[in-house]
């Protein structure tokens, strides 16, 4: 009921490099700069123009000398102007990308000898790494996981400083349940980027599967303290409160959701899960606070409604749970229903047959095709002397639910009736 999906391991093609999803007209430049002896220039400033439509950005080498560079059009030819950390040179270079694709360049200052023989070897090694990872790519877009899992460990191979490879690694290992594989790969794509979230995100969920909590807490503070990293984090955190409150542990449950939230407070499902967990607490003013940040998020979470009507009742507000009511017929009419519904029921164990018989009316005026609805109330009407009603709702329970546990009991209460 409250666990989060994580997205990042749930599919392979999230791994691929994002050319993948590209549109035909746009395209992609991955680049470095290097100087005359092939060493990278790191903080280079890099201004790209097309004077033809306007189109200016700017944007910088890292500290290995590489950039990346998504272009909508790539059918134009963009200028280059590129000026080194210490501003002392200034080059100009014009570029076209290939619409669709993926271009891989290496740039230079004019004044710099061209790449060294050894540069040059190791441009062309990265170049058929490139070419092994987009082989697998391919394979697993296909469906061969096996074949695309060869690619990639042929990619880190030959080029062992291209994250790409690790990070489509550590997805399958993870999917393969082998734990200390994936720990390896994302460690080695977390040596080679030491900020990659993903890196984080699959060393937290490998410690965590393989019980290695001291681990994985640091791995989930990292992630936690990194900008944009709140909701991988409050994701992870959720799902431990969901295997608490799985084994009835409501403390513990409570605790990684408030957790959570504090990580990421735009989750509804953690505030939702919240608003249960207070309820099963039976802390129904905390419900009541918890649902409503949670519908305020997604106003589709109509159970909660639910929650807010019952946490109202019991906290005698009749006013408010009348609001609740009438927002709930008017929105979500099966699950005031079922609300009726188990209210009914509740009055009908505690032996108060009439207030039971007007909640399961009740159910039955929101939604007529609640088949146990009909049983009580025909049970209802069993007990008042109303032979004739009693028949009417428990036959209209056989033909909406046939197959009922309780279809036999009311069979039978119909032959006995005549």
């Amino acid at each position: 009921m409250y666990r989060l999906r994580t997205a990042l391991l749930a599919t392979l093609l999230l791994l691929l490099l994002p050319a993948t999803a590209l549109a035909v007209g746009q395209g992609r430049l991955q680049a470095e700069i290097v100087d005359e002896n092939g060493e990278p220039l790191a903080d280079v400033q890099i201004h790209i123009s097309n004077d033809e439509i306007g189109y200016e950005k700017d944007i910088a080498s890292n500290k290995k000398g590489r950039f990346n560079l998504a272009i909508i059009d790539a059918t134009r030819v963009y200028t280059f102007e590129f000026t080194t950390a210490d501003g002392k040179r200034t080059w100009t270079e014009d570029v076209k990308i290939t619409p669709g694709g993926v271009d891989r360049q290496t740039f230079s200052p004019p004044s710099a000898a061209g790449p060294s023989a050894d540069e040059v070897a190791r441009i062309e090694g990265r170049n058929k790494a490139v070419d092994a990872f987009n082989q697998g790519v391919a394979l697993v877009q296909q469906g061969d996981v096996a074949m695309a899992k060869e690619r990639f460990e042929e990619a880190s191979r030959i080029d062992s400083e291209m994250p790409q490879p690790y990070s489509a690694l550590a997805g399958i290992y993870m999917q393969e349940d082998d734990y200390p594989r994936a720990i390896a790969a994302a460690q080695k794509l977390l040596e080679i980027e030491p900020d990659n979230p993903r890196a984080l995100q699959i060393l937290y969920d490998a410690y965590e599967a393989s019980g290695d909590a001291a681990n994985a807490k640091v791995m989930l503070d990292r992630l936690a303290s990194m900008e944009g990293g709140g909701t991988d984090a409050a994701i992870r955190v959720f799902n431990q409160g969901a295997e608490a409150a799985r084994v009835g542990d409501l403390d513990g449950a409570l605790a990684a959701f408030e957790k959570a939230r504090d990580l990421d407070p735009e989750l509804a499902p953690v505030h939702a899960a919240l608003a249960r967990v207070h309820f099963d607490r039976e802390e129904y003013q905390q419900v009541i606070e918890s649902a409503e940040t949670a519908l305020n998020l997604d106003p589709d979470l109509f159970d909660l409604q639910k929650l807010r009507y019952e946490a109202y009742r019991r906290l005698g507000q009749e006013e408010k749970a009348k609001e609740v009511f009438a927002e709930m017929a008017e929105t979500d009419p099966a699950g005031l229903a079922q609300t009726l519904y188990e209210r009914g029921q509740e009055m009908f164990s505690a032996g108060k047959t009439a207030q039971a018989k007007t909640a399961f009316e009740q159910a039955l005026q929101a939604d007529p095709s609640h088949a146990r609805a009909h049983y009580y109330l025909g049970l209802c009407f069993v007990n008042t002397g109303d032979t004739a009603q009693a028949k009417e709702h428990l036959q209209k329970f056989l033909e909406l639910a046939p197959d009922d546990p309780e279809a036999a009991t009311a069979r039978e209460m119909i032959q006995y009736m005549g």
